[in-house]
């Protein structure tokens, strides 16, 4: 593993050992563009366009003077400022001075109507005040926002990539922070960095895997319907050991959850939803891989086709009303009891309903990815750079065992893949089951 992070967090590029994937770019127009506008000479033309524009819209040069300084001062205030250009950093500090100008209003002038202007005129004046101004003027801020639209379009950085001529110190220091990631392609968008999406459609390494992990289930499971489909008896270890995997959904997974009848009904989708789970899971086991299932977005995804699932199957069943209604149990009260307690219950268990599906998506996120942080700590200790240092036979010991300890967990996460996607194929058929039966 090449990367902490690596099966944990989604990126645009897949992550080698450096020494098997070696950066060789020899000018500023090889790197990816995103690189290039993190580089802090492609920043600086940059915030001087942007500085011109602004004297365009009648800025005061004073205030424009030290603008540059103030944030360049601030991008190395924090390594979460690094990389902002001047324009994203103006929109931050405008953001923050009227968040709190609104809690200052909330505190002491409740009544103002224009909460900026009565923080403003009651306390110093912001030091950006005067860009506050512009995002308050619908004429200023579209000017504004041609300004920022030329200097980010790409005419803009080709321009600068003819000119560019980086240095070979530079080149050296940039290649050696890319070396060992394998940059994915990005034909429909540009990202902002290689963590964060920009502009377009932007591909990621867990979209990837997801797209390979769906063409593997796709491929194999076309060869068993064709098995199937002759009506012979299986053959072979490869025809048993899937067809018994088919029967142990439907018999130890749907069929539990829903009954017989829905369990028939709604195996294609239950049996998909279990394969794509595990194949995901399975394929965080893989070196310099990562598991799309220790993603938010990817947890969320599956748990809210669950939900709508379950949702349009209540409501073809029961009709709008009656699902509406058959989300409270029935307590057989009298009437003046259930006039108080049933809407207070309705809100309750629908309220439940939500929370029981983002509960779904966020169990399965934090198994996924407990895990590899916790192999990450083990292996931590004793393989990290402090560690070895020490060079001494108690060393030689820590890592000896922190390297098992790592490998027997391993074993664990390929039992927890397994149970996580049984898991989740389980509930997600408890869920849609209940929604088509009375409580």
């Amino acid at each position: 593993m090449s990367s902490d992070i690596l099966h944990i967090k989604d990126g645009y590029f897949f992550e080698v050992p450096r020494a098997l994937w070696r950066s060789n770019r020899e000018k500023a127009s090889d790197f990816p563009s995103w690189f290039v506008r993190l580089d802090e000479d492609f920043q600086s033309k940059e915030a001087d366009a942007i500085i011109e524009g602004l004297k365009g819209l009648g800025v005061d040069p004073v205030e424009l003077a030290s603008l540059k300084d103030s944030w360049h001062d601030w991008q190395h205030q924090s390594t979460a400022n690094a990389g902002w250009p001047l324009d994203a950093y103006l929109e931050k500090q405008s953001s923050d001075i009227q968040t709190q100008a609104a809690q200052w209003a909330g505190r002491n002038a409740p009544d103002a109507k224009d909460a900026y202007g009565a923080y403003a005129g009651s306390t110093t004046t912001p030091a950006i005040d005067w860009f506050v101004q512009i995002q308050r003027s619908p004429e200023k801020l579209a000017k504004w926002k041609e300004i920022v639209g030329k200097v980010d379009q790409k005419d803009y950085l080709q321009n600068y990539l003819t000119d560019a001529k980086w240095d070979a110190e530079k080149l050296k220091q940039y290649n050696s922070s890319l070396d060992g990631k394998i940059m994915i392609p990005q034909p429909f968008g540009e990202p902002k960095n290689a963590y964060e999406s920009g502009t377009g459609f932007c591909i990621s390494r867990y979209m990837l895997i997801e797209l390979a992990v769906a063409v593997i289930a796709l491929f194999v499971f076309r060869w068993l319907a064709g098995k199937v489909s002759t009506g012979e008896s299986p053959k072979g270890k490869r025809w048993n050991m899937l067809e018994g995997l088919v029967q142990w959904v439907r018999n130890d997974v749907a069929v539990p959850a829903m009954g017989e009848h829905d369990a028939d009904r709604f195996m294609p989708f239950l049996w998909t939803l279990f394969v794509f789970i595990l194949g995901c899971n399975l394929m965080g086991m893989l070196p310099w891989v990562g598991s799309p299932t220790a993603a938010f977005g990817t947890t969320l995804a599956l748990a809210g086709i669950v939900f709508i699932i379950g949702v349009a199957m209540g409501v073809k069943t029961f009709g709008p009303v009656g699902f509406l209604k058959n989300i409270c149990p029935d307590l057989g009260l009298p009437w003046y009891l259930a006039f108080w307690i049933v809407p207070l219950l309705w809100v309750i268990e629908f309220a439940s309903l939500i929370i029981k599906h983002a509960v779904l998506a966020v169990r399965l996120l934090m198994n996924m990815g407990a895990g590899h942080l916790v192999m990450l700590g083990i292996l931590g200790i004793g393989i990290s750079v402090p560690a070895a240092m020490m060079s001494t036979p108690a060393w030689t010991g820590v890592a000896m065992i922190s390297v098992i300890g790592t490998a027997l967990l391993s074993v664990l996460e390929l039992f927890v893949a397994f149970l996580q996607a049984y898991l989740f194929t389980f509930l997600a058929a408890m869920f849609i089951g209940s929604s088509m039966h009375h409580h």
